[in-house]
């Protein structure tokens, strides 16, 4: 979700293919955000980049994949690795091949889980550049959607345990002011305020200066989620809030957060569940 730019892959055995792809694609802007294109010439090199960059296998958005390279069927190879190796369901991969009757489109479709096929006659500028758009909006929309469902069933097996459960549930999510970017207060607390009072000086700046920027933003009025006073504000200098108010059945929570981007209205949506099932939870489970 706080990503400052787009990772996208292109791997090709041939240089030319590389830097007319790499400049068709220079200007190419997502939300607002610019892609970070990184290059590799055989699959063999590209696994290694995997491994040995943990950005490139954590959020990668985008590859666009040559079939026939060191073997005539390395690029489907590569493909099968993303998905089934490192596990990525989410990352969109497009092939590109010169030699289509190597590969034929209908059963690489059916084999393989791949995003898309082309012949590189087809991928045009204007092409690359509707792939490249459409794909990092569903990358980003299958991520985030995998992540909440993964996050709430969590959640739902913790509640029957402590509030500390959750809490290790949700570090990642949220911590506390200890990562400048993202705060979540329950109940009027900055959540995981002992490790930010452990740290001292910046962090518990950052604690109470998120506390401090909640409390201001909850009395905006913002865009109302439900009816019953939940909202979502967005202020200057990219800070945004989805505020759950208390009810008889759940706490207070704001999740507090700040992007380079604007998130699109189903993104905020899927965050608001996340809050939501917290405030109820968080209500419900035992202190000790």
């Amino acid at each position: 979700m706080f990503f400052k730019e787009w990772v996208v892959l292109l791997v090709d055995d041939e240089p030319d293919v590389l830097s007319v792809s790499k400049l068709a694609m220079r200007s190419i802007k997502v939300y607002d955000l610019p892609l970070k294109i990184v290059t590799a010439a055989s699959k063999a090199e590209a696994i290694a980049l995997f491994q040995d960059n943990l950005e490139l296998s954590s959020c990668l958005a985008v590859a666009f994949i040559d079939v026939v390279m060191e073997t005539d069927s390395a690029g489907l190879e590569l493909c099968q690795y993303i998905r089934e190796e490192m596990e990525n369901k989410v990352s969109q991969l497009f092939i590109r091949t010169g030699q289509p009757g190597m590969a034929p489109e209908r059963e690489v479709i059916d084999r393989y889980d791949i995003s898309g096929y082309f012949t590189k006659v087809e991928t045009t500028e204007n092409k690359l550049y509707s792939l490249v758009k459409s794909s990092v909006r569903q990358f980003l929309s299958s991520g985030m959607a995998l992540a909440t469902v993964n996050l709430l069933n969590e959640m739902i097996v913790n509640s029957h345990a402590s509030r500390a459960d959750l809490l290790e549930t949700i570090h990642h999510i949220a911590v506390g002011g200890v990562d400048e970017s993202t705060w979540l207060i329950v109940d009027g607390q900055v959540l995981f305020a002992d490790e930010v009072n452990a740290k001292g000086g910046a962090a518990l700046y950052l604690a109470n200066g998120g506390l401090a920027l909640y409390k201001k933003l909850a009395q905006c009025e913002g865009f109302p989620l439900d009816f019953s006073g939940d909202k979502y504000v967005r202020s200057e200098g990219n800070f945004h809030l989805i505020q759950v108010t208390a009810k008889p059945h759940q706490v207070e929570v704001g999740y507090l957060f700040k992007t380079q981007f604007n998130p699109p209205d189903h993104i905020i949506s899927l965050m608001y569940s996340f809050v939501q099932a917290l405030a109820s939870i968080w209500k419900n489970t035992s202190t000790e």
